[in-house]
């Protein structure tokens, strides 16, 4: 017997007999008071109004306890509901990671599932095919929301930690190529390559905005800043080393060559 059963066993028991009981009872009652009622002169006037009274009294007292020792539990693992043609609309019901509940067309297919997972809560969208589309979900320590669409899968996905806000955008591969975040004061755009490496970023560290370049080892090799003494142009080698930069400061603009050491060997003026 599984447990479903058993509890369902259970409970039929005493709700038969809190429900027979009273039933049993106030039709015992009912009886009585027709028959008080309809004896030929046996009991009238005042002496029979009392005993309706009272025996009406007594039923309701029986009823109210029927009543109220007839409120139960139920328990399933499953509840599913379904239309009048017979076709699945919602089911509620426990999975390995926690209860869940979905949602399906009327073409019997699943559109949308709340859950509870061994992470936390999550609510996912599913397109006509199945697939899923967006998702809500929330960890321990992150919060966040994707969306997809089309037939790739290219989505985005915004998520918000104790770290910072981070809105990142994959493509079909599931590489993340751009992201945009914010952490305590800086913000920063990333772009990637097809392979995920770093290509591009642009970023605001303080006051001070800057945009760097990387080849395909993600060395910087040219990077572009505003600087409280004025802009600044600079050039790297593969070893990520600055060779030549150009200023304009409040002293005039000045242009300068560096060696592998970055030792100025050339400047201007």
């Amino acid at each position: 017997m599984t447990q479903f059963q058993a509890g369902h066993a259970t409970l039929q028991g005493p709700r038969v007999w809190a429900i027979g009981k009273g039933t049993l009872t106030f039709a015992a009652l009912c009886m009585a008071v027709t028959l008080v009622t309809n004896a030929s002169g046996g009991m009238k006037g005042n002496l029979g109004k009392a005993v309706i009274l009272v025996l009406s009294g007594v039923a309701g007292v029986f009823l109210m306890t029927a009543a109220g020792e007839s409120r139960r539990v139920v328990e399933a693992e499953k509840l599913v509901l379904r239309d009048e043609n017979g076709k699945v609309g919602a089911v509620l019901g426990m999975t390995p990671s926690g209860p869940s509940v979905s949602f399906y067309d009327a073409e019997g297919r699943r559109r949308l599932a709340i859950g509870l997972g061994s992470t936390g809560p999550g609510v996912v969208l599913f397109d006509a095919n199945g697939r899923s589309r967006s998702w809500l979900y929330v960890t321990q320590e992150t919060s966040g929301l994707a969306v997809q669409g089309g037939r790739s899968l290219h989505h985005t996905e915004l998520c918000a930690s104790a770290a910072g806000t981070h809105l990142t955008m994959f493509d079909e591969k599931s590489e993340g190529r751009i992201r945009l975040s914010l952490q305590e004061e800086d913000a920063t755009l990333r772009i990637r390559d097809a392979k995920g490496k770093a290509r591009l970023i642009l970023g605001v560290e303080g006051t001070c905005p800057a945009l760097a370049f990387y080849d395909v080892k993600e060395k910087r090799r040219a990077g572009l800043a505003v600087t409280p003494e004025g802009p600044a142009l600079g050039f790297y080698d593969d070893e990520g080393k600055i060779r030549a930069g150009l200023t304009a400061q409040s002293s005039g603009p000045a242009l300068a060559f560096l060696d592998a050491d970055e030792k100025v060997i050339f400047s201007a003026p």
